[in-house]
């Protein structure tokens, strides 16, 4: 009985388990339909509020947000420590780049009496959100993929 793994059978295997692990992280990260659904909610949003009837919008988002927060709690062990300072960094300077556009655009239209600046602004802000949403998830999932020894 031989107990001897071959090297080119260790190799396959290793591969495998690398191709796998890639395409994990590669499921994992939030797809593209997300960013554009997020979008044309908030624009939406912006619309209703701007015409005065938001305030029965934002009561059911205030209710979805608490039955989500209430039915999944977080879970903190799921992060790995490595990757946390830079992604956060990532997800801090997005938000910073969407906030100040928005606020930018809807200071200025708002300034210059255009009619809806704050619908306007939100549709110039998400312009931003969901082309840097998706560039800050290629990223960060490529920076996985390296991190694990995948080919990123």
């Amino acid at each position: 009985m031989n107990d001897q793994i071959e090297p080119a059978d260790a190799a396959r295997a290793l591969s495998e388990i690398g191709r796998r692990r890639e395409q994990v992280i590669r499921r994992a990260a939030v797809p593209g339909w997300y960013w554009w659904a997020t979008a044309v909610l908030t624009i939406a949003l912006s619309a209703a509020v701007e015409s005065g009837r938001g305030h029965g919008v934002l009561a059911w988002i205030g209710r979805l947000l608490s039955r989500a927060l209430r039915g999944a709690p977080p879970r903190r062990d799921l992060v790995a420590p490595g990757p946390v300072p830079r992604v956060l960094a990532g997800i801090a300077a997005f938000a910073a780049a969407v906030l100040g556009v928005g606020l930018a655009t809807g200071l200025s239209l708002k300034s210059a009496g255009v009619p809806w600046s704050g619908t306007i602004a939100s549709a110039v802000a998400m312009v931003v959100f969901v082309v840097g949403g998706q560039i800050l998830m290629r990223y960060h999932t490529a920076f996985l993929v390296r991190r694990s020894g995948g080919r990123g």
